[in-house]
Protein backbone atom coordinates (compact mmCIF):
# COMPACT_ATOMS: atom_id res chain seq x y z
CA UNK A 1 0.00 0.00 0.00
CA UNK A 2 1.40 3.37 -0.94
CA UNK A 3 2.22 6.03 1.62
CA UNK A 4 -0.37 8.35 0.05
CA UNK A 5 -3.14 5.94 1.11
CA UNK A 6 -2.15 5.93 4.77
CA UNK A 7 -2.68 8.46 7.56
CA UNK A 8 0.34 10.33 8.91
CA UNK A 9 2.07 8.81 11.91
CA UNK A 10 2.17 5.15 12.87
CA UNK A 11 -0.50 2.83 11.47
CA UNK A 12 -1.05 -0.89 10.99
CA UNK A 13 -3.25 -2.66 8.43
CA UNK A 14 -4.05 -6.12 7.13
CA UNK A 15 -4.51 -7.09 3.48
CA UNK A 16 -4.70 -10.37 1.52
CA UNK A 17 -2.02 -11.41 -0.94
CA UNK A 18 -2.85 -12.07 -4.61
CA UNK A 19 -2.72 -15.87 -4.13
CA UNK A 20 -4.89 -15.87 -0.97
CA UNK A 21 -7.41 -18.70 -0.52
CA UNK A 22 -10.07 -19.28 2.19
CA UNK A 23 -8.65 -21.03 5.26
CA UNK A 24 -10.46 -21.99 8.48
CA UNK A 25 -8.25 -20.46 11.18
CA UNK A 26 -10.64 -21.50 13.98
CA UNK A 27 -13.89 -23.43 14.36
CA UNK A 28 -15.89 -20.33 13.52
CA UNK A 29 -13.54 -18.17 11.47
CA UNK A 30 -12.44 -18.34 7.85
CA UNK A 31 -9.93 -15.88 6.43
CA UNK A 32 -8.24 -15.55 3.05
CA UNK A 33 -4.57 -16.47 3.56
CA UNK A 34 -1.79 -15.60 3.14
CA UNK A 35 -2.24 -12.07 4.44
CA UNK A 36 0.17 -9.23 5.02
CA UNK A 37 0.21 -7.52 8.41
CA UNK A 38 2.04 -4.22 8.13
CA UNK A 39 3.20 -1.46 10.42
CA UNK A 40 4.51 1.82 9.05
CA UNK A 41 5.35 5.38 9.92
CA UNK A 42 4.46 8.21 7.55
CA UNK A 43 6.15 11.54 8.25
CA UNK A 44 3.31 14.01 9.00
CA UNK A 45 5.21 16.90 7.38
CA UNK A 46 6.64 15.34 4.22
CA UNK A 47 4.11 12.55 3.70
CA UNK A 48 7.02 10.18 3.08
CA UNK A 49 7.29 6.62 4.38
CA UNK A 50 10.05 6.65 7.03
CA UNK A 51 9.93 2.98 8.07
CA UNK A 52 7.79 -0.11 7.67
CA UNK A 53 7.44 -3.77 8.59
CA UNK A 54 5.51 -6.27 6.49
CA UNK A 55 4.83 -9.76 7.84
CA UNK A 56 3.29 -12.51 5.71
CA UNK A 57 1.10 -14.86 7.76
CA UNK A 58 -0.06 -18.15 6.23
CA UNK A 59 -1.47 -21.49 7.38
CA UNK A 60 0.29 -24.88 7.44
CA UNK A 61 -1.55 -27.01 10.06
CA UNK A 62 -1.37 -23.83 12.17
CA UNK A 63 -0.71 -20.15 11.58
CA UNK A 64 2.88 -19.52 10.48
CA UNK A 65 5.00 -16.44 9.87
CA UNK A 66 6.21 -16.96 6.26
CA UNK A 67 8.33 -13.85 5.90
CA UNK A 68 9.12 -10.52 7.46
CA UNK A 69 10.39 -7.46 5.63
CA UNK A 70 11.82 -4.48 7.52
CA UNK A 71 12.92 -1.19 6.04
CA UNK A 72 13.94 2.16 7.48
CA UNK A 73 15.06 5.15 5.47
CA UNK A 74 18.17 5.82 7.55
CA UNK A 75 18.87 2.22 8.59
CA UNK A 76 17.38 -0.13 11.17
CA UNK A 77 18.30 0.30 14.83
CA UNK A 78 19.27 -3.30 15.61
CA UNK A 79 19.71 -2.68 19.35
CA UNK A 80 16.21 -1.29 19.61
CA UNK A 81 14.79 -4.15 17.51
CA UNK A 82 16.51 -6.67 19.77
CA UNK A 83 14.97 -5.02 22.82
CA UNK A 84 11.49 -3.98 21.65
CA UNK A 85 10.28 -5.88 18.60
CA UNK A 86 7.82 -8.71 19.31
CA UNK A 87 8.10 -11.27 16.52
CA UNK A 88 4.83 -13.05 17.34
CA UNK A 89 2.63 -9.94 17.02
CA UNK A 90 1.54 -10.68 13.40
CA UNK A 91 0.40 -14.15 14.52
CA UNK A 92 -1.50 -12.60 17.46
CA UNK A 93 -3.24 -10.25 15.04
CA UNK A 94 -4.36 -12.98 12.63
CA UNK A 95 -5.03 -15.70 15.21
CA UNK A 96 -6.64 -13.69 18.02
CA UNK A 97 -7.61 -10.18 16.92
CA UNK A 98 -9.01 -10.97 13.44
CA UNK A 99 -11.52 -13.60 14.68
CA UNK A 100 -12.81 -11.12 17.28
CA UNK A 101 -13.15 -8.34 14.71
CA UNK A 102 -14.98 -10.67 12.30
CA UNK A 103 -17.34 -11.76 15.09
CA UNK A 104 -18.13 -8.07 15.66
CA UNK A 105 -18.99 -7.73 11.95
CA UNK A 106 -15.96 -5.56 11.14
CA UNK A 107 -14.17 -5.45 7.79
CA UNK A 108 -10.69 -6.56 8.86
CA UNK A 109 -9.14 -4.99 5.76
CA UNK A 110 -10.59 -1.55 6.53
CA UNK A 111 -9.83 -1.14 10.25
CA UNK A 112 -6.72 0.34 11.78
CA UNK A 113 -5.00 -2.32 13.88
CA UNK A 114 -3.33 -1.65 17.24
CA UNK A 115 0.25 -0.44 16.86
CA UNK A 116 1.55 -1.76 20.17
CA UNK A 117 0.63 -3.43 23.43
CA UNK A 118 0.84 -7.02 22.18
CA UNK A 119 -0.05 -9.70 23.08
CA UNK A 120 -2.76 -8.03 25.20
CA UNK A 121 -3.96 -5.82 22.34
CA UNK A 122 -4.91 -8.89 20.29
CA UNK A 123 -7.50 -9.90 22.86
CA UNK A 124 -9.46 -6.67 22.72
CA UNK A 125 -9.21 -2.98 21.99
CA UNK A 126 -6.38 -1.14 23.69
CA UNK A 127 -8.75 1.65 24.58
CA UNK A 128 -12.12 2.60 23.21
CA UNK A 129 -13.30 5.91 21.72
CA UNK A 130 -14.95 6.92 25.01
CA UNK A 131 -11.53 6.99 26.64
CA UNK A 132 -12.09 3.87 28.78
CA UNK A 133 -8.76 2.15 29.45
CA UNK A 134 -8.47 -1.53 30.27
CA UNK A 135 -6.14 -2.83 32.98
CA UNK A 136 -4.41 -4.89 30.29
CA UNK A 137 -3.68 -1.80 28.22
CA UNK A 138 -2.45 0.16 31.24
CA UNK A 139 -0.19 -2.71 32.27
CA UNK A 140 1.31 -2.82 28.77
CA UNK A 141 1.92 0.95 28.97
CA UNK A 142 3.48 0.57 32.43
CA UNK A 143 5.83 -2.11 31.10
CA UNK A 144 6.81 0.11 28.15
CA UNK A 145 7.36 3.02 30.58
CA UNK A 146 9.76 0.91 32.65
CA UNK A 147 11.53 -0.55 29.58
CA UNK A 148 11.95 2.71 27.67
CA UNK A 149 13.09 4.89 30.56
CA UNK A 150 12.73 8.66 30.75
CA UNK A 151 12.11 9.09 27.00
CA UNK A 152 8.99 6.94 27.17
CA UNK A 153 6.50 9.77 26.53
CA UNK A 154 8.16 10.77 23.23
CA UNK A 155 8.24 7.17 22.00
CA UNK A 156 4.72 6.20 23.07
CA UNK A 157 3.09 9.44 21.91
CA UNK A 158 4.44 8.74 18.41
CA UNK A 159 3.44 5.09 18.51
CA UNK A 160 -0.13 5.73 19.69
CA UNK A 161 -0.64 9.09 17.94
CA UNK A 162 -1.53 10.91 21.16
CA UNK A 163 0.01 13.78 23.10
CA UNK A 164 2.85 13.25 25.57
CA UNK A 165 0.50 14.45 28.30
CA UNK A 166 -1.93 11.64 27.43
CA UNK A 167 0.87 9.07 27.73
CA UNK A 168 1.87 10.51 31.13
CA UNK A 169 -1.79 10.33 32.22
CA UNK A 170 -1.87 6.61 31.30
CA UNK A 171 1.13 5.96 33.56
CA UNK A 172 -0.51 7.98 36.35
CA UNK A 173 -3.71 5.97 35.94
CA UNK A 174 -1.73 2.70 36.07
CA UNK A 175 -0.38 3.85 39.44
CA UNK A 176 -3.84 4.85 40.70
CA UNK A 177 -5.26 1.46 39.73
CA UNK A 178 -2.47 -0.32 41.59
CA UNK A 179 -0.88 -1.76 38.44
CA UNK A 180 2.35 0.23 38.79
CA UNK A 181 3.86 0.83 42.23
CA UNK A 182 3.86 4.39 43.62
CA UNK A 183 6.95 6.59 43.72
CA UNK A 184 7.70 9.99 45.25
CA UNK A 185 6.45 12.97 43.17
CA UNK A 186 8.86 13.65 40.31
CA UNK A 187 10.62 10.31 40.72
CA UNK A 188 10.83 7.83 37.83
CA UNK A 189 10.34 4.08 38.07
CA UNK A 190 8.54 1.60 40.23
CA UNK A 191 7.55 -1.96 39.39
CA UNK A 192 4.56 -3.90 38.10
CA UNK A 193 2.42 -5.11 40.98
CA UNK A 194 1.25 -8.75 40.62
CA UNK A 195 -2.48 -9.03 39.84
CA UNK A 196 -3.12 -10.91 43.08
CA UNK A 197 -1.80 -7.94 45.10
CA UNK A 198 -3.63 -5.13 43.32
CA UNK A 199 -6.19 -3.02 45.15
CA UNK A 200 -9.28 -1.72 43.36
Amino acid sequence: MSASQRPPGVSSRLYPMADARPVAISDSTTLDLPVVVDLMFIDPESGEKVWYFEAVVDYDDSLVLRSLTMWKKDGLDVVRLQHEFRWASPLDIVGRLVPRLLAEGKDVYAVDLPVGGFPEAAGGPAHDPTGALTDEFLESIAREYLNLGRGYADELSTRFLVSKRTVVSWVEKARRRGILSPVRPGQFGGHIIPKSERRR
